[in-house]
């Protein structure tokens, strides 16, 4: 959405930004042209002569009356030179495009071409002054750096006055009314609210509410095909200029979704908590009731407690990695990742796992692996987690596979498995925190819902990212990149 209306932006600023305190220098030289024939008439006799002892001391007095006063000519006139200057530039710019009406207004004093000029746009500033007693030198260059300031705004605002109608507003605005931005001035502002932004309008303006008062407006944004929300703010003020309420419209969708994430994190994080703690206290409660008379019930109660404490403090260290790389609070302690040392420690840690299982683990690795850049214990962690994952969610008889790929400046980890596969509806939020698969055969694996989402905020972190490709029943391929370490020259 544009705001600020522009022409040429990129080579020419506003004329009021570019006007110089002085007038251009050049104008000083037109007082040195009537001295100029004296002046070749020196230089000849002194070319001739070698001295300048036979000129008439009068001539000299021909030479220099004219600078003296051409200077001070200069000198009383050099406001109205300025303004001169500024319309030509103003001429100029009006000349180039498009140009927005308040890049064509110039500096004026009580009299001059500055004046004069500034009567003649006066007409094209409907979308700066909107109140007719209001003239170009009243609002001055104050004014119109403000207003420009006010259209800069992503936030649409507009005054009204007491009877309802737009005294001023910015481009923003303009657009939410879906107004032209040169005729919104005069407009009743009550003919294009909705309901419920009507009613919070008009209790500001009728004086029933003394503070701001706020809506929620749900409009569908054609050109992004989605619901936006925006709050529309009304504000009573002390009725300067004429304006008696200011009315504001903000886009809060952002805000809403980081809300409605947040309430869902928490929901989720709870809900995970409180399992393994609930586990824990029954067991406890079992433990003791036991005692020393049933060691076999309370060997088996402790075992399940502390599974269920290692469960837990899994769950608490990966919540705390996650909230520490999103808000950016923990540092990367940056250092070589020796490849094939990384490679044969996931080797060494699932080779077991997978052969309880019944599958196959491959590492297809080129003869020569890099050394990284980054962290490599967070790197060491998402591998683990994407890895584990693999060997989790297939099925006896199956296969996984590590594969490394040297692509031109960055390094994949390809972990290929013949598992249960991820539906397409799906394959998007399966870095959501929390997620778990609607499908039966996942409800049925214990799992958090955070590796995925840690995973990729590392590969991200190192400049990488993390990408997925998956099958319902064929099995699911997650490539974990990074980029390989600039050689030095």
């Amino acid at each position: 959405m544009s705001i600020v209306k522009k022409a040429n932006t990129t080579t020419r600023r506003s004329v009021l930004e570019r006007q110089s305190p002085g007038a251009p220098a050049g104008l000083l030289a037109l007082t040195l042209v009537s001295a100029l024939p004296m002046l070749l008439f020196l230089g000849y006799s002194y070319w001739r002569q070698r001295t300048l002892d036979h000129v008439d001391p009068a001539l000299y007095l021909i030479l220099f009356v004219p600078i003296v006063l051409g200077y001070l000519l200069y000198r009383s006139q050099r406001r109205v030179l300025r303004q001169i200057a500024s319309v030509a530039e103003a001429v100029e710019v009006a000349a180039n495009g498009d140009a927005a009406a308040m890049e064509l207004v110039v500096a004026e004093q009580d009299a001059g071409p500055g004046r004069a000029w500034n009567t003649i746009v006066k007409k094209y500033l409907s979308d700066v002054i909107a109140d007719p007693a209001l003239t170009v030198g009243s609002l001055g260059e104050s004014g119109l750096y403000s207003m420009v300031v006010l259209n800069s705004l992503v936030h649409a605002v507009c005054g009204v006055d007491r009877s309802g109608r737009i005294v001023v507003a910015n481009t923003s605005a303009a657009n939410f009314l879906e107004l032209d931005t040169n005729s919104v001035q005069g407009v009743l502002i009550t003919s294009h609210l909705p309901e419920p932004a009507l009613s919070a309008f008009e209790d500001v303006r009728q004086g029933r509410v003394q503070r701001r008062n706020s809506v929620d407006l749900v409009r569908h944004d054609e050109s992004r095909n989605c619901e936006e929300i925006l709050r529309l703010t009304v504000a009573p003020t002390r009725e300067q200029e004429g304006i008696c309420v200011v009315v504001t419209v903000e886009d809060v969708t952002r805000q809403r979704l980081a809300e409605h994430s947040r309430h869902e994190f928490l929901a989720q994080a709870t809900h995970e908590l409180r399992t393994p703690l609930t586990n824990i206290r029954l067991y406890v409660e079992e433990a003791i009731e036991a005692g020393d008379e049933d060691a076999k019930t309370r060997a088996e109660a402790l075992n399940v407690i502390s599974h269920e404490s290692l469960r837990l403090e899994r769950l608490v260290a990966e919540l705390l990695d996650i909230s520490e790389l999103e808000a950016g609070a923990r540092v990367m302690d940056k250092g070589d990742i020796r490849v094939d040392q990384l490679m044969e420690q996931l080797y060494a840690d699932y080779l077991a796992l997978a052969e309880s299982k019944g599958l196959s683990l491959e590492f297809e690795l080129p003869p020569k692996l890099p050394v990284l850049q980054g962290d490599r214990d967070k790197v060491a962690g998402a591998l683990h987690n994407l890895l584990g994952n693999a060997i989790k969610y297939t099925p006896e008889g199956g296969r996984v596979t590590v594969r490394i790929d040297d692509d031109d400046g960055a390094i994949k980890f390809a972990i290929v498995d013949t598992g249960i596969g991820i539906g397409p509806e799906e394959q998007q939020r399966v870095y959501d925190k929390f997620f778990r698969s609607s499908d039966e055969r996942v409800s049925a694996i214990e799992g958090t819902g955070l590796g995925l989402a840690f995973a990729r905020q590392v590969a991200q972190m190192h400049g990488g990212d993390l990408s997925l490709e998956s099958e319902l029943d064929r099995g699911s391929t997650f490539t974990f990149s990074m980029p390989k370490p600039k050689l030095a020259a």
